[in-house]
């Protein structure tokens, strides 16, 4: 897997009652052999849904998402042969952990060859979302946009596409923290504010006040983390985002 890139990093959230960690893992995979690389990966379970897969797109995201989730996964739990953790799903298609800790979850996300996936404890719920930059998104975006969200993005100093790639994911991730999926009437995950700092974005919800949401741009892609509103990340956005950019270099 020469060619594959990882990156895996420690994420610490202070709160006033104590700190909880989690563990991000991003990989890019882009040849044929990278994707072979992953399948010695892949527990027994794993392998067989696998085998049942009959696109080449669904293969692929398959293998990129397991190889991010399980990679965190190791890296928060300590469980070292990646093959031990699988990584199942729900019956709304939500991963689900099998590995040595119970109470460990896992968020997957992935765009074309671009895939991640956070580890964190139940006790400290999160998600994460990416979605590429696409301006032949913008129509199909701009639906799912309320008319205070589209004239706020136009109100900031951020390219339009980027703004409502950025609310977007910030729904999507809140919908995969949720559980529900966008199965859900989208208006429900409606943003109420947006802060745009120097190299990153705050967003917070209508009604679902207890949480927040950092995005940021990655090259041409959007990458949003929802976690608790009294959270507050350990480390720079910025060192964050140039460590993931240094992976898509």
């Amino acid at each position: 897997m020469k060619r594959s890139r990882t990156y895996i990093d420690k994420l610490n959230f202070v709160r006033v009652e104590g700190s909880y960690n989690a563990y991000l893992c991003c990989c890019y995979l882009s040849e044929p052999m990278d994707y072979e690389g992953v399948l010695p990966y892949l527990h027994d379970q794993e392998r067989y849904y696998y085998d049942t897969l009959k696109y080449e797109k669904r293969m692929r995201s398959y293998l990129l998402g397991r190889f991010a989730a399980k990679q965190a996964v190791s890296a928060l739990n300590g469980e070292e042969n990646l093959t031990n953790i699988i990584i199942g799903s729900g019956i709304f298609s939500q991963p689900i952990v099998v590995s040595n800790r119970e109470n460990t979850k896992v968020s997957i996300t992935h765009s074309g060859h671009f895939g991640a996936a956070l580890a964190f404890s139940e006790v400290h719920p999160m998600a994460i979302d990416i979605e590429t930059i696409n301006i032949q998104q913008r129509e199909a975006l701009e639906g799912q946009a309320t008319e205070w969200e589209k004239q706020r993005i136009n109100s900031l100093p951020i390219e339009y596409d980027a703004g409502l790639t950025l609310l977007w994911t910030a729904k999507e991730a809140l919908s995969k923290l949720l559980k529900t999926g966008l199965m859900t009437p989208i208006e429900i995950f409606a943003i109420s504010r947006m802060e745009l700092h120097d190299h990153f974005a705050m967003c917070y919800y209508k009604n679902f006040p207890q949480y927040k949401v950092l995005g940021f741009t990655i090259h041409n892609f959007i990458c949003s983390i929802v976690y608790p509103l009294k959270s507050e990340l350990n480390m720079d956005p910025l060192t964050l985002k140039t460590k993931i950019s240094n992976l898509l270099t």
